[in-house]
């Protein structure tokens, strides 16, 4: 929820911070869930997308909304951060949380760390943003398969940041 680049707090079934809160009865509702579990279990999932920037704020917000709904079919709480502003304006994301115990019995849900999982998240999110750009009357597309899978010959540029980039200017 950094101050400055958070534009919105979104979520379901658990507390919901201010854009640039620390955390607050959010973090405190995550405490007393990881002190609900046994002390080696896994409490949380951590997902970042990338949004397109061809979405505006609205339909960025809406976005991940689907996107946790779409994940999640209300079974678990999950709360999301999206930065698409100041620092963050050219590289627009969201931080995803999800609390894999569902609503009613207390249970794994998701099964976020078993195989397969993040192919489907990856499937997940192609099918839900491109849902949502083509609702934005958007011709782009994502596509979760890797570059030589496409039939794109060239490589992917290595990620170099910000500081480096204004190094080299």
């Amino acid at each position: 929820t950094r101050t400055g680049a958070c534009r919105e707090v979104i979520g379901s079934d658990m507390p919901v911070p201010a854009a640039g809160e620390r955390g607050g009865e959010a973090r405190a509702w995550l405490v007393r869930q990881e002190e609900a579990d046994r002390k080696n279990a896994r409490v949380i999932d951590k997902v970042t997308i990338a949004l397109p920037r061809e979405l505006n704020a609205v339909q960025r917000v809406e976005l991940v909304r689907a996107f946790a709904a779409e994940v999640t079919q209300g079974r678990v709480a999950w709360l999301a951060a999206v930065h698409d502003q100041g620092k963050d304006a050219d590289n627009p994301h969201a931080h995803v949380v999800l609390r894999d115990r569902d609503l009613q019995t207390g249970k794994m849900a998701l099964r976020m760390s078993q195989s397969g999982s993040t192919e489907m998240l990856r499937g997940t999110w192609e099918r839900v943003c491109n849902a949502a750009l083509e609702r934005a009357g958007m011709d782009e597309r994502i596509d979760r398969r890797t570059l030589e899978a496409q039939g794109i010959g060239e490589q992917t540029a290595r990620h170099r940041g910000k500081a480096r980039e204004e190094r080299d200017r």
